[in-house]
């Protein structure tokens, strides 16, 4: 990552797209999808995983996921189409030409803001470098802060990870930070919450479970 001037011709596709707010879920949007999804197919779970969090159709998300083979790039695609209102062609045109994820970002009015989610303590490694240069530039309208693609691929997971399981940022970014898919981290989680043996601990329980939380490996 590094910081630059901005590019006039960078930043004109910031549109009013750029002031759209993003919806929430700081409750979490986890269901269980019950028998339309096989546990042990982790990129079916992740299929209808982002299709609830993003409002598509899960066959849209698998479709997608030929062009964009690295999971966390599909949700980085998902997301700026949620944010910005751009279509998943226009979007997929501009990285198959060579484009960053920054620069398809600010192609369509995605602000630097948008990436980042406010976290309480020194996030560290992945995301420290990204989150210090941020809240260092953010309210520096001479600079721009650029993200390389892999900050771009954390903080979205990040971001959806806390959104759709209802977590602190803080422990989102924990179960990321050893380096798995985006992929990987929904269908492990799903699993613990929605497998088999969860759900016969919760009927043993005679209701809902409180487990312990979870460290940087499960």
């Amino acid at each position: 990552m590094r910081i630059r001037l901005a590019l006039p011709g960078l930043i004109l596709g910031l549109t009013a797209a750029a002031l759209v707010v993003p919806t929430t879920a700081e409750a979490g949007l986890d269901i269980d999808f019950g028998a339309t999804v096989t546990l042990g197919d982790r990129d079916n779970v992740f299929f209808h995983i982002s299709g609830r969090y993003f409002d598509r159709e899960p066959e849209v998300v698998q479709r997608w996921h030929t062009r964009y083979r690295n999971p966390d790039d599909l949700a980085v695609a998902l997301y700026i189409s949620r944010r910005s209102g751009a279509t998943l062609d226009a979007i997929y045109r501009l990285r198959r030409d060579g484009r960053s994820w920054w620069e398809v970002g600010l192609r369509f009015g995605m602000p630097v803001d948008a990436w980042f989610v406010e976290v309480r303590r020194d996030p560290g490694p992945p995301y420290g470098k990204a989150y210090g240069h941020w809240k260092k530039h953010r309210h520096d309208r001479k600079a721009v802060v650029v993200l390389g693609d892999s900050d771009v691929r954390n903080l979205v997971a990040v971001r959806m990870i806390h959104e759709y399981y209802g977590v602190p940022v803080e422990v989102a970014m924990d179960w990321r930070s050893d380096g798995r898919k985006l992929r990987d981290v929904l269908a492990d989680e799903y699993h613990r919450r929605h497998g088999k043996s969860a759900s016969q601990a919760k009927a043993h329980k005679g209701g809902p479970g409180h487990g312990k939380g979870h460290g940087k490996k499960k």
